[in-house]
């Protein structure tokens, strides 16, 4: 399929020009970014690949295989079917070269037309190959090896020795190749030739596909409003003229039903393909299957069970990023056609359109363009010609007729024939149930249900607000941090205060009033007055304290009386978060879809998009951590989530929002995850909340409550700003106007929303105001020092906090950890231990298993800012190592001391300069409540500069090897 073919292409594309994760750079690379695969995408890819081989590979006779490749070199063993990685580095330097890739290459230059490596790769082809003088016969060696007398040299000065062939003297396929680059330069054959698929052309600029647009409005009064207004849609209750021929529309979950029966065969014991679900290039492409076109609905409004898409804002962000996706991707032919229903739950009353963010998506897709995608927007029938259609006949005529709910014809007629007729339509045929596809948009959107009776009362809409209270006497200054360990507690780990079970046994209900809190106490008598309470009572919040205690206590299944009729508690809960999404009250949304174990039906293919892209990533808080390293399905993947949130539904249900949002990002924005190679989403939210926190001036606890409260789109905003390192600001907004069967609701409460800071309007204000008033210009100038003093106080201990938090590190710092290696017998980070035998050993530097295997060790670190002054104080050493001419550092490398000795240095500057840490760590060291022990100052000093941390690590390095190499050792340093 489509996506499956794009996903492939992603993880060549994220690989590149890496082999593999044991092996950071290979010759056969050569095969794949040229001839004869062509299967990169883009130029650039394959300069950087086609370099990275040249560099590390190529020498005088040809080019390694890959790094310690001991195959015919004279110290392999003949008798042996493997090494052990350990062994590895003896082949370090005297690995065999091939002239094959010389020929390789050679061909690359003739398809590129690239004259100067034409002449230079010939020239050095012509200097290995071995020539018979009587004949004037050409024969290509397999490979040139080190002689046994010189490999001690080669070792000390690797390609200065003579090598001679090895093994075969002509070899099949390097003369093959010998042959097809001499048929190309002499023009005896044409490049076309050898590649008759023109997979040479693949990386030359393509025209930007136009995707087709279709809108389906719910009924005909909409159709006609949104044509009034320009906008053409077809009505999903269109009538069929002809049903021997119907196009049928459908949601997206139908079509892994479809694909599901490719490959079944009860002979063989085959069950088909397994049950996946589909991306945005499957359900852009119509599928004929026998008498019937179908198409379908993206995935995303499949959402049956999740609420990300109640959110109008972020089902806009949804379709704008699938546009941006199919741009970027597409390459079937034919256009791709996308589908969108329209709901009066998305649009909102017709005299509020235009503040509907669906309405103005509409609008720009009217217009042609956007999110830089060329758009169409029509009728079905009009699209049938340039579409992109795709034949399922692997599909039995009787299961198609089950599978789709159509009437079995006779399979004879051709397909040519049936798009012929299909397309002289201008009709649209919804398939025979004609409330299929609105039911299933209609409960994705969480309208509540109209064909039974609500079992509970119906919703007071004045319940009680939650005011944005900030609290001045429990404000997080930015140079006092929580703890780690009550950050933690406080961020999922504990239960929300407003669900929590023993909230129910004490207290009263609160007259509800605006300034209150939401969050009710009950008192708990027995089952029977719950249950006559919650017949009663109207406030939503109320509700949902009474059904969590009933979940607790007796279970989902647990059977109750409601207004004379007989339901489970499992169907109230439904009920509950029905209404709660319908009136976008995230935070009860969020808590019951845990409760009820809501999962986002492509939360496997979410997992899938970040580990194509090498970017593996766990769940959970330090020490109770899952890591997520291979592509799971989405009821494997919930199942460890839920494992390790423990009993909070609610970080059960954010961290499923949080995955999508991460996978989002890196479809859209992959330069965003750039250095990064694991994601630890549980770090990551809990960043979301202390960012939050700082922003409202508010405890964490309220952090977190807010948080949880704020609307998908808003959270897929700050998630974004915390990963683009810009500075975000909190504003107060009106909760959306809700349509709900035929009445408009407004909630009276208020919700923060997410934007970024308007911060040239405030300094334009300034000076006016000093234009205006004529104040003394000397006084203002002080005053705005004062005030970007605060403002920077805090900057660089919450930036060290982000990229610990994010695993941030700098370029090439793996690479230069590995020589630091070579420096010393070992490197301890935290409790944990790199030692130099076997690591050095058994990886070279540009390895992914040694990144990995390191950040594994950085990982065990639980403050990210304490993490992050590690991956300094290494970049520091691997300074001070390359530019020293002692050759080592003398045992292990504790980095913790390091550091340490770097705050020593740092407190006794702060002495001598009254500097701001005499409040606190000078007199006592940890007193301010920095993590291990490390003054918070020293945490928000800045890197550079004659008193950053760098400064003080690079003179406790120094004094380091001063300690190691001694004035009679003749060390030079000074």
């Amino acid at each position: 399929m489509g996506d499956e073919i794009a996903q492939c292409n992603t993880k060549l594309v994220s690989l590149l020009p890496r082999e593999s994760s044991s092996k950071e750079v290979d010759a056969g690379l050569l095969t794949i970014i040229s001839y004869p695969a062509f299967a990169a995408s883009t130029t650039e890819l394959c300069d950087a690949t086609r370099t990275e081989v040249i560099s590390k590979l190529e020498g005088r006779y040809g080019c390694k295989r890959f790094l310690r490749d001991g195959y015919q070199t004279v110290k392999e063993d003949p008798h042996r079917l493997h090494y052990e990685p350990s062994e590895l580095k003896v082949f370090e330097n005297i690995e065999c070269e091939w002239p094959l890739f010389f020929e390789l290459l050679l061909l690359d230059a003739l398809i590129r037309g690239d004259a100067p490596a034409i002449k230079s790769y010939r020239e050095k082809l012509e200097s290995v190959v071995i020539r018979d003088g009587s004949e004037g016969l050409v024969t290509v060696p397999e490979l040139y090896q080190v002689p046994e007398d010189k490999v001690s040299w080669e070792y000390q000065k690797p390609h200065s020795q003579d090598r001679v062939p090895g093994h075969k003297k002509q070899h099949m396929w390097s003369q093959s190749l010998y042959i097809l680059c001499g048929l190309l330069e002499e023009g005896l054959l044409n490049i076309g030739e050898i590649d008759p698929l023109n997979r040479r052309l693949s990386m030359a600029a393509q025209p930007d596909p136009l995707v087709q647009i279709v809108l389906l409005s719910e009924d005909r009064k909409m159709s006609v409003a949104l044509k009034k207004r320009g906008i053409t849609a077809e009505t999903v209750h269109r009538a069929e003229q002809d049903p021997t021929f119907p196009i049928k529309i459908l949601p997206a979950h139908y079509l892994p039903r479809l694909y599901q029966q490719l490959g079944i065969s009860s002979k063989m014991g085959l069950s088909g393909r397994p049950m996946q679900s589909v991306g945005v290039i499957g359900t852009s492409q119509l599928y004929h299957i026998h008498e019937a076109v179908v198409a379908f609905t993206p995935q995303f409004l499949d959402h049956e069970a999740f609420y990300i898409c109640l959110d109008n804002r972020l089902l806009v962000d949804l379709i704008r990023t699938d546009l941006a996706y199919l741009k970027a991707n597409w390459k079937l032919m034919g256009r791709p056609t996308m589908v969108l229903p329209l709901t009066r739950t998305m649009m909102g009353e017709e005299g509020t359109w235009d503040k509907s963010p669906v309405f103005r998506l509409t609008q720009a897709l009217v217009a042609g363009y956007i999110a830089g995608v060329r758009v169409q927007v029509g009728v079905m029938a009009d699209y049938l010609d340039t579409a992109s259609v795709k034949q399922l006949h692997f599909i039995d005529p009787v299961k198609a007729a089950s599978l789709l709910d159509i009437p079995q014809i006779d399979t004879k007629i051709t397909r040519s024939s049936m798009l012929g007729r299909v397309g002289r339509r201008s009709f649209v045929k919804v398939d025979r149930n004609s409330e299929a596809i609105m039911d299933t948009i209609k409960k994705s959107r969480m309208t509540p249900p109209t064909k039974h009776k609500l079992f509970l009362p119906q919703l007071s809409v004045t319940p009680s607000p939650l005011p944005l209270r900030v609290s001045s006497s429990t404000s997080l200054s930015p140079l006092t941090p929580q703890p780690l360990e009550e950050l933690l507690a406080s961020a999922y780990t504990a239960k929300r205060r407003s669900f929590q079970s023993d909230r129910l046994l004490v207290g009263q209900v609160p007259s509800f009033v605006p300034g209150t809190p939401r969050h009710a106490s009950l008192d708990v008598g027995n089952i029977e007055d719950l249950i006559q309470r919650l017949q009663q009572e109207e406030n939503i919040y109320v509700q949902a304290d009474i059904l969590n205690h009933l979940h607790n206590t007796c279970g989902r299944s647990f059977q109750l009386e409601v207004r004379g009729q007989t339901c489970t508690l499992s169907s109230l809960l439904e009920e509950l978060y029905q209404k709660s999404g319908t009136l976008h009250l995230w935070s009860l949304v969020r808590h019951i879809a845990g409760i009820l174990e809501k999962t986002v039906e492509d939360l496997g293919t979410a997992a899938t998009d970040l580990l194509v892209r090498q970017k593996n990533f766990s769940v959970g808080l330090p020490n109770n951590e899952i890591d997520i390293t291979q592509p799971l399905p989405s009821s494997e993947l919930v199942a460890k989530i839920r494992s390790v949130c423990g009993g909070d539904h609610s970080a059960a249900a954010f961290t499923q929002e949080t995955i999508i949002y991460l996978a989002m990002f890196i479809r859209a924005e992959p330069e965003l995850f750039k250095e990064m190679l694991r994601l630890r989403v549980g770090l990551i939210q809990n960043v979301m909340v202390l960012e939050l926190s700082r922003a409202m001036n508010c405890t964490l606890e309220q952090g977190l409550e807010q948080l949880l409260d704020l609307n998908p789109y808003d959270v897929k905003r700050l998630l974004h700003l915390i990963f683009s390192r810009k500075e975000f600001a909190i504003s107060e907004m009106e909760r959306d106007t809700m349509f709900v069967d035929g009445q408009i609701l407004t909630m009276p409460d208020k919700q923060i929303s997410i934007k970024l800071p308007d911060k040239k309007q405030v300094r334009g204000k300034l000076r006016n105001d000093v234009e205006v008033l004529g104040k003394a210009s000397e006084e203002l100038r002080s005053e705005e020092l004062r005030s970007e003093g605060d403002e920077k106080a805090g900057h660089w201990i919450r930036r060290r906090r982000l990229d610990g938090a994010l695993n941030r590190v700098p370029p090439d710092f793996y690479p230069k950890v590995w020589h630091i290696l070579e420096r010393c017998t070992g490197i301890s980070i935290g409790m944990k231990s790199l030692p130099q035998n076997p690591t050095i050993h058994e990886m070279t530097p540009g390895e992914l298993k040694f990144a990995l295997l390191l950040e594994s060790h950085l990982n065990s670190l639980p403050a990210p800012e304490y993490r992050q002054l590690v991956v300094e104080c290494l970049m520091v050493v691997s300074l001070v190592t390359t530019s020293s001419t002692q050759p080592a550092f003398g045992g292990t490398l504790v980095v913790e001391h390091i550091i340490h000795h770097a705050h020593h240095l740092f407190l006794q500057d702060q002495r001598g300069h009254t500097g701001p840490a005499m409040d606190c760590c000078c007199g006592h060291v940890g007193s301010c409540g920095g993590a291990t022990g490390i003054c918070v100052h020293f945490y928000d000093s800045a890197p550079s500069g004659r008193y950053g941390t760098m400064s003080y690590m690079a003179l406790a390095v120094a004094d380091r090897l001063r300690e190691v190499h001694r004035p009679d050792d003749q060390c030079k340093m000074n």
